[in-house]
């Protein structure tokens, strides 16, 4: 597909909008590039008119547009599709709803996170689509904590987290989904809600520490999580092997290979450890994945592959890292 012509300025959306309505209803699929452009950058204050536009569509039309522009917001850097998923997280269908949501997780921009606060914050909102919107908004606190995006809304986005995890008229999923989403979050009282959800009675709040444990980065939760490799309930060691993983200290190593040797472990926890261990890249996890490459199983050694290039990955990071600071000054 064509790069897009021009980003430059918000576009005109009346006549680009019509265009783009009558190509969808019509039944063309693939949007052409300057349609694409007439919908990208969009200004804020056009979304009422945006509403109304894509009115005239059926549910099933507007499901595919936004199907197709989150597909073209992921895949190119240059086009914003923000006004038009957020002016479509109030549709009649909830599949719609949720694709918007979806498409609102990739934009990263402020007023993509404004939408998703108002879904979050929803109590009128299908619980599914709540769901969607916290983890999206999970991954906005991620931004903010590495200092990827703007601070503007940080305390908003945090304290709507908070709150959905605390509060216990909420549904447990998506109280679990607020769990494993502030994870991320730097603040004293991050860990003591990770342990308390963690000593739930309730499946999925439990499930949800796991994942928020992972998600902190935290060394902390390792022996936590070890004994989490070894539960009756196969969701929570494979949240267990990913969270190991995700904090990356080699320590979790040794822990992996026990799984190795363990007959109770699945072909999809293996697949997990395997891709845990590249995640890891320590010269032990190293060591086990070049053993794994002969292993009879075609999909485990996909994913031992797959891993020793995340391993190299992180090993070209490394010296790049060391390269622009290689006294170790940053450190001190």
């Amino acid at each position: 597909m064509s790069e897009p012509i021009s980003l430059q300025d918000a576009a005109e959306p009346v006549d680009g909008l019509r265009r783009v309505i009558a190509a969808v209803a019509s039944g063309q699929i693939e949007l052409e590039p300057d349609d694409l452009h007439a919908v990208s950058r969009l200004a804020p204050d056009s979304a009422g008119l945006v509403s109304a536009q894509l009115a005239q569509l059926d549910s099933m039309s507007r499901f595919a547009l936004l199907e197709q522009l989150q597909r073209i917001g992921s895949e190119f850097g240059g086009y914003d599709f923000t006004v038009v998923f957020a002016a479509m997280i109030s549709d009649d269908d909830a599949a719609v709803r949720s694709l918007a949501v979806n498409g609102l997780a990739i934009c990263e921009t402020g007023g993509a996170t404004k939408a998703l606060l108002a879904v979050a914050n929803s109590e009128e909102e299908d619980s599914d689509v709540r769901r969607e919107a916290v983890t999206a908004l999970g991954e906005v606190a991620m931004r903010l904590e590495l200092g990827w995006a703007s601070g503007e809304d940080a305390d908003e986005v945090v304290d709507c987290l908070h709150t959905i995890a605390e509060d216990v008229r909420e549904d447990d999923e998506l109280r679990a989904s607020a769990v494993s989403a502030v994870g991320v979050v730097t603040a004293d009282w991050v860990p003591e809600l990770i342990e308390e959800a963690f000593q739930s009675d309730t499946a999925a709040l439990h499930l949800g520490a796991v994942q928020a444990m992972g998600r902190s980065a935290d060394v902390y939760w390792l022996p936590v999580l070890e004994g989490a490799l070894v539960a009756e309930d196969e969701d929570e060691r494979l949240a267990a092997v990913q969270a190991i993983g995700e904090i990356g200290s080699e320590d979790g190593a040794p822990m992996l290979l026990e799984l190795f040797d363990d007959p109770s472990s699945s072909e999809e926890l293996i697949q997990g450890a395997v891709a845990a261990l590249g995640e890891i890249g320590s010269e032990e996890a190293i060591e086990e994945l070049q053993q794994l490459r002969t292993h009879p199983d075609p999909t485990v050694r996909a994913t031992v592959q797959t891993a020793l290039e995340e391993a190299a990955s992180l090993d070209d990071l490394q010296d790049l890292g060391a390269a622009r600071d290689p006294f170790g000054w940053r450190n001190e």
